[in-house]
């Protein structure tokens, strides 16, 4: 294939997705010509070749691009209409179940908004249920977190569950598994247990008799076999290509003071059980898990298996959402806590000013796809501006503010809103007002919105040329003399490749227009020709950029 008919592949896919993504074009490609397999090294350096180029341009380059090779996106291809499920007989049950081992990000946010609207699609039913078996890192506060930003997003669940509390259910299963000799406790240390699976090779502990395991089964479960010197293991297939179904372990004694249990099941096996307890009919989730391992429990258990569907999971561009890599980045004092406002977390969202609306257009415009995409944020800021748009007041914010004098002692009425009736607001003028230095041309035609035509002399005094607008001034922002003091954060992508980006935090003071003063917290404005803005701390006057 030649490179045009490869860029252009490349660009569909940055067009629909903000991004390109080698993987997803070179299955494509594939999949119209299975004969290029033979030289898929080579293929797979030019389509990389050709990805990294791609993504390296502007939008407005990408979509010039897109334009002279006649490229435009199908008004089907930017919605998505929740495609029907499979496999439905009567009701459908889904489940959101976060692991309370940290903080919820954007990544859960749309993967819960997703389970939701097929909720309401199929008028269905919803289970929140917290996957608490990997204590040692549950806290109350992640579980408050999840509660909290669940329903900000406007998802209404139908049960509530925490799956500790079915222990004792789960302990059942494990041991009906042993009794029926599917199951055995295994005292092999960790590297022995790594080493058999990597040869192949069945351990002696599978051997033992049903009586022994159940006596070594009851002794883990009151807390007289020391962490680490027992596990249970299903009975699998020690010669499977799939590593997972060598004997995988589905229960593993841990000592905690979250609850008073000293066996605690693994996630395959507490989540195939709690599945099936809540009789879930439908799997809705990302596709880094795997289900090998929970289909062998389900025909052991004789469990109904509920219908899967993965998808990729949901990447925005220079954003970590891996636990692991936030906690690094943290350790590391590059950034201060779970709550910095550069990464995805709930509270961080919330406070740049995204909308939960935003986020689930979001979802309902791109849908969810089997191949990975990293999504610019620009894609969510987009949708996000479309609905801050018509209800959110305008306000003159001046950054580094000049001190310009003009020949005008009054007040200006000037409507909050240019099309929408959100009322009225009035600006002192005594002899001066300020503009931004960015904004200050001599001798230029300059309109102060909604006030005067001006043009401005180089001892920075503004005649008045015309209260009306003549039509071709450039129109800038200005405040009054009862200004106030403020600041905006503005919010970029916090990584460049591995590293952290030097621009991904910027911060501005300048003068707000003091109607700002009327502002409650957490309040969304416009800042006129900046854009949309967050007021974070009212005694600060911290304000926020959205989009």
């Amino acid at each position: 294939m030649d490179d045009e008919k490869i860029r252009r592949i490349v660009i569909e896919n940055a067009l629909k997705y903000g991004k390109s993504d080698t993987k997803f074009v070179i299955n494509k490609i594939i999949g119209e010509n299975k004969d290029l397999v033979k030289n898929i090294k080579e293929l797979v350096q030019k389509v990389n070749q050709i990805v990294n180029e791609v993504n390296s341009l502007s939008r407005d380059k990408l979509e010039e691009e897109a334009s002279i090779r006649g490229i435009t996106l199908k008004k089907e291809e930017k919605e998505f209409d929740l495609k029907p499920l499979p496999n439905v007989n009567g009701e459908v049950i889904l489940r959101i179940p976060p692991e309370p081992s940290g903080y919820m990000h954007l990544g859960h946010a749309i993967s819960f908004m997703i389970n939701y609207l097929y909720k309401l699609k199929y008028n269905g039913k919803l289970v929140l249920r917290f996957e608490d078996t990997n204590p040692e890192k549950v806290k109350k506060e992640y579980i408050d977190y999840f509660k909290k930003y669940i329903s900000w997003l406007g998802i209404n669940w139908d049960v509530e569950k925490i799956a500790s509390n079915d222990m004792e259910i789960i302990y059942s299963y494990g041991e009906k598994l042993i009794k029926e000799g599917k199951a055995y406790v295994c005292t092999c240390s960790k590297e022995q247990i790594k080493e058999n699976r990597l040869k192949g090779i069945a351990c002696s502990c599978r051997s033992r008799s049903v009586e022994e395991n159940l006596e070594l089964w009851e002794l883990a479960k009151t807390g007289r076999i020391e962490e680490g010197k027992a596990t249970v293991r299903l009975i699998g297939d020690m010669k499977s290509e799939d590593m997972s179904l060598r004997d995988p372990n589905i229960f593993r004694i841990k000592f905690t003071k979250y609850k008073n249990y000293t066996l605690w099941p693994l996630y395959d096996f507490e989540n195939t059980v709690e599945d099936y307890l809540d009789k879930v009919t439908h799997i809705i989730r990302s596709n880094e898990f795997k289900n090998s391992v929970q289909n062998l429990i389900r025909e052991y258990l004789n469990f109904t298996k509920p219908t899967i569907i993965q998808y990729a999971r949901f990447n925005f561009e220079g954003t970590p959402f891996s636990k692991r890599k936030i906690r690094e980045l943290i350790s590391q004092g590059k950034i201060s806590s779970w709550e910095d406002l550069r990464l995805p977390t709930m509270s961080s969202i919330e406070r740049r000013g995204i909308l939960p609306q935003a986020i689930k257009e979001f979802v309902i415009r791109n849908g969810y796809s089997e191949s990975s995409h990293t999504y610019e944020w620009e894609a969510l800021l987009t949708l996000n501006r479309k609905i801050l748009d018509p209800i959110s007041k305008r306000l003159f914010f001046v950054i580094d503010p000049v001190k310009i004098n003009i020949n005008y002692d009054g007040e200006i009425e000037i409507p909050y809103h240019p099309t929408q009736n959100l009322g009225k607001r009035k600006i002192k003028v005594n002899g001066f007002v300020y503009i931004s230095k960015n904004d200050l041309e001599y001798d230029k035609l300059l309109r102060l919105k909604d006030f005067v035509s001006v043009r401005i002399n180089k001892d920075n005094t503004a005649v008045i040329v015309s209260k009306e607008k003549i039509g071709n001034e450039k129109i800038i922002q200005w405040v009054g003399n009862d200004f106030l003091n403020a600041k905006l954060v503005k919010i970029n992508e916090l990584l460049k490749g591995e590293d952290i980006n030097p621009e991904s935090l910027k911060e501005y003071d300048g003068f707000l227009e003091s109607n700002g003063s009327l502002l409650s917290e957490g309040e969304i404005v416009q800042f006129e020709r900046i854009g949309f803005a967050r007021l974070d701390n009212k005694e600060k006057n911290v304000f926020i950029y959205s989009c």
